[in-house]
């Protein structure tokens, strides 16, 4: 766009606009400026980078219209940068150099400290407000939040059903065992009165006898045991 002496140029670099401002700029040329420059910074969660190395502002008026529109690309969570290194705009801005945020270049910026990082992600911090986020960080936040509660939730199920597993196993074993302690007792109650005829020795008492090979020694043993008495 070419507006008088003013030339303003754009570069698009996706979260990154550049604008580049330059010529002579007097009183009578701040509203044009002031309505351009507004509807070009628009955008949320942009990086708005105003170049100014080859403008000339010829009163201060300019600087309440670049008060005005660091605040607003503030409420949208964006963020202006002056981009320039000539001495004669530094004097310019020397009012206010702790306010704007002024680099030699959009590189310069990027690498200027770990708050600058964060801003390039997404990631904003105010006193008043706090931690914010972009819209997109947010979305890819609640994303890796929501898959790590539904993995979370599928180990706690896996071991669930393993614990089941095994509680099931469990009484299965129990259920088996009592099932054996019911059959050898009666066992032992259909032999108890074998034992008192004499027809099944009670084995805890063949200590000095040994184990029993054949039916022959058996009832070898029995006569034996007959006669002692």
């Amino acid at each position: 766009m070419r507006a008088d002496l003013i030339d303003i140029q754009i570069e698009d670099f996706g979260n990154d606009v550049e604008i580049s401002l330059s010529g002579s700029l007097s009183k009578a040329q701040l509203s044009a400026v002031r309505e351009k420059l507004d509807s070009l910074m628009s955008g949320p969660g942009v990086f708005f980078f105003l170049n100014l190395e080859r403008a000339h502002f010829a009163v201060d008026d300019y600087l309440e219209m670049f008060l005005d529109l660091m605040n607003k690309t503030r409420e949208r969570n964006s963020t202006m940068v002056l981009l320039f290194r000539n001495e004669e705009l530094l004097e310019y801005f020397s009012r206010y150099k702790n306010i704007f945020e002024i680099h030699e270049s959009r590189e310069a910026y990027k690498s200027s400290g770990l708050s600058k990082q964060l801003k390039q992600v997404g990631v904003y911090y105010g006193k008043k407000t706090g931690l914010r986020l972009s819209p997109s960080v947010a979305i890819a936040a609640g994303v890796l939040i929501m898959g790590w509660l539904v993995t979370l939730f599928l180990i706690i199920a896996a071991q669930g059903k393993d614990i089941a597993d095994k509680q099931s196993q469990i009484m299965a074993l129990e259920s088996q065992r009592d099932r054996y302690v019911q059959e050898i007792d009666k066992l032992e109650s259909s032999i108890g009165p074998l034992k008192r005829l004499g027809v099944v020795e009670d084995t805890s008492q063949l200590n000095s006898f040994g184990a029993i090979r054949d039916w022959v020694s058996y009832l070898k043993h029995l006569e034996n045991t007959r006669r002692e008495e």
